[in-house]
């Protein structure tokens, strides 16, 4: 069995939150004053506490330039024998039809 780790009713294998071991997730619909709303302002904190906790602190930054196009010199069908290939196929469709 893997090492499990409980931590505010959240179990986590090997680092991972494990959804359906952890009682946390437990909604509780069993009278009708839970409703889902409360149970996600119940959950929804820690969760965030959770996820800032294991995320990287490093930044992201979303660069919204696109990377540059590949240079037309080195696209592969450029190639002389790619050429050649599509030329002699071209041409021998041609006389088949031409028949």
């Amino acid at each position: 069995m893997a090492d499990l780790e409980l931590e505010w009713g959240l179990v986590f294998a090997h680092g991972n939150l494990d959804i359906q071991r952890s009682p946390f997730f437990n909604a509780g619909f069993d009278s009708d004053n839970n409703t889902v709303g409360n149970y996600l302002d119940r959950i929804l904190p820690t969760l965030i506490h959770v996820i800032d906790k294991q995320r990287p602190d490093s930044e992201w930054i979303i660069d919204s330039r696109p990377p540059a196009p590949p240079n037309p010199a080195s696209f592969p069908a450029t190639s002389p024998l790619k050429i050649t290939c599509l030329l002699v196929a071209s041409l021998s469709l041609l006389t088949i039809f031409l028949r």
